[in-house]
């Protein structure tokens, strides 16, 4: 029960803070923001987190960890390579319309890891993993002949950052296009383009 309790503290003061350095970014943001949005103490935050950046730091393995773990885990094994890309297609979907802020977080480590080298190893580190993921898949692809000889890194990238333009959504809502349609559309040329 302990446990449970601690956990449901620290997310709600990782959830504050990922909502506040969204609203304000990270260098106007201070720990008495994030203090009077999580509705607990300094006492309580500075229990978990001993500075701006240890919790910064903190918010980048949340992210990932809750709002991207069934990508970053996605079994390999069972599926196709293209619908592997469409199922990892969705849940980017399915975070998009349920939690847009996240993107724009995401636009605040991106900021912040061009000025600080803790944040931007921290990065580092998701990225990778995300980029070895389509690399897999892209190599699965190749392997049992779906895909034609392609270089693994390039294409690898060119899923990531395609994936990651639904972040312009994020920060533009007046568009003639949605962003369902774009990550729909955009994953299906990119499988097109792979194919033998």
């Amino acid at each position: 029960m302990k446990n449970n309790t601690k956990d449901n503290t620290k997310t709600q003061i990782l959830e504050a803070a990922l909502h506040v350095f969204v609203k304000s970014g990270y260098s106007k943001t201070t720990m008495d923001d994030i203090v009077s949005e999580s509705g607990h103490s300094k006492g309580a935050i500075y229990h978990y987190y001993s500075s701006k950046k240890d919790l910064f730091l903190s918010l980048i393995d949340y992210w990932e960890n809750y709002f991207f773990k069934n990508i970053i885990d996605k079994d390999l094994s069972d599926n196709n390579p293209d619908e592997l890309l469409r199922d990892i297609t969705s849940d980017v979907i399915k975070t998009f319309k349920s939690s847009k802020h996240v993107f724009l977080a995401e636009l605040e480590f991106w900021s912040l890891s061009n000025h600080d080298l803790d944040v931007r190893k921290k990065t580092t580190q998701l990225y990778s993993k995300l980029i070895e993921l389509f690399r897999s898949i892209i190599s699965k692809g190749v392997s049992n002949g779906d895909y034609k000889k392609i270089d693994l890194d390039v294409a690898a990238l060119s899923v990531m950052t395609a994936l990651q333009g639904v972040i312009w959504f994020s920060i533009f809502d007046k568009s003639n296009i949605s962003a369902e349609k774009y990550l729909n559309d955009v994953i299906e040329f990119i499988i097109h383009g792979f194919k033998k």
